[in-house]
């Protein structure tokens, strides 16, 4: 008896440790990568973008290049959204933005700056 539900005990462990993760509806905490699709627009559409959700803080790293937008979690647990604040050579400012939403096993998204807006879908990487 001992020795069946140490088994039962050991298969129920395994199928737990391969379960997929859960989807980003119900916990989206974590890095979720993804490459941009250009609409219009020069965007960086040559490396992945990543986007990592904190429990309060968010931030999206377009093209995975040295600008990160920041962002914090507000009340709908659904929207994700970051930003940066720049000044252009003439001092004007302007925003780049990134706006996400859970779809299926996916976080699917809009980012925009003045000479680009795009779309993405982002999944979790393997490990």
């Amino acid at each position: 008896m001992r020795t069946a539900c140490l088994t039962l005990l050991g298969l129920s462990a395994g199928l737990t440790a391969c379960s997929p993760p859960a989807p980003p509806s119900k916990d989206p905490i974590g890095l979720w990568t993804g490459a941009l699709v250009a609409d219009e627009g020069s965007c960086p559409t040559t490396t992945d973008s990543t986007l990592q959700i904190g429990t309060k803080v968010i931030s999206f790293t377009p093209g995975d290049n040295a600008l990160v937008l920041k962002g914090v979690r507000g009340t709908d647990p659904h929207h994700y959204h970051a930003q940066l604040d720049l000044k252009d050579a003439q001092g004007k400012p302007y925003s780049i933005v990134f706006n996400g939403y859970p779809v299926g096993n996916a976080i699917g998204g809009i980012y925009g700056a003045p000479t680009c807006r795009a779309h993405i879908v982002m999944t979790r990487p393997n490990h």
